[in-house]
């Protein structure tokens, strides 16, 4: 999908401390929005899920797709799989889920979807775990839980020679993709810029932007040709996530 155009201005920091939790639903969910566009409803949030929640118990499935990284605790279905801390799942439209969902523990999350996530209920699911509806097409496919830790750090020729990425999901049909990211201590820009615009979130370590400094938690936003975080140099390293739209072609 082409990138919406989210509230906050290029390279801006977003810093999650700044924000105010708000409700998500009725049961107890919240979340801070890092980046909205309010034509699409495209959101990524950073949800809170408390400790001992359960949702609402009824198979479900959205228009929009799911997009999640664990920071912490663990949420499951139906107690038959945990996504814990470091997991990435990629949960498309028309995929039925939520038969039974529970946060023991609690969790925290970094939570991205391209539209509302209103609740179309399955009241007789056809089968008792995950599963995708006739009309589900997604370039990315149904990436069901990805431990990260598992994945190698490989260079990529789209990045700075001296960072390394491990991909999570790319869209085969046009290029989107989430990467995890990791930036060396001592790291400094050599007019580097991305093929399409981005969203990012600091993991860990710190980066120095053209327009702002960015510690953990941090998130920022910028169109194609900016580098991540309009990053300058870091000088003890850092990891972050990075959630890049479609390149463009054109750029």
């Amino acid at each position: 999908m082409a990138a919406p155009q989210m509230i906050a201005e290029p390279l801006t920091r977003i810093r999650p401390s700044e924000i105010e939790w708000e409700a998500l639903g009725t049961h107890g969910i919240t979340r801070k929005r890092l980046g909205y566009d309010e034509a699409s409803g495209y959101v990524t949030a950073l949800v809170n899920i408390p400790v001992g929640w359960h949702g609402g118990g009824i198979a479900h499935y959205h228009h929009a797709f799911e997009e999640v990284f664990m920071l912490s605790g663990s949420v499951t279905v139906g107690g038959t799989h945990y996504w814990k801390a470091g997991d990435y799942f990629y949960r498309p439209a028309q995929v039925v889920h939520g038969h039974d969902e529970r946060a023991e523990e609690g969790a925290t999350a970094l939570i991205r979807s391209d539209g509302p996530l209103a609740l179309l209920l399955i009241h007789e699911p056809d089968e008792p775990d995950e599963y995708p509806l006739p009309a589900y097409d997604d370039g990315r496919g149904h990436l069901y839980s990805l431990p990260v830790d598992e994945v190698e750090w490989i260079a990529d020729p789209e990045f700075p020679a001296e960072w390394r990425i491990r991909p999570l999901s790319t869209d085969a049909r046009d290029g989107a993709r989430t990467v995890m990211v990791d930036i060396p201590a001592g790291w400094t820009a050599s007019g580097t810029g991305r093929p399409a615009a981005w969203e990012a979130c600091l993991l860990d370590g710190g980066v120095k932007g053209e327009k702002a400094d960015f510690a953990v938690g941090d998130y920022s936003a910028g169109p194609a040709g900016t580098e991540v975080f309009g990053a300058l140099s870091s000088e003890n390293g850092c990891r972050l996530i990075l959630w890049l739209f479609a390149p463009d072609r054109a750029a």
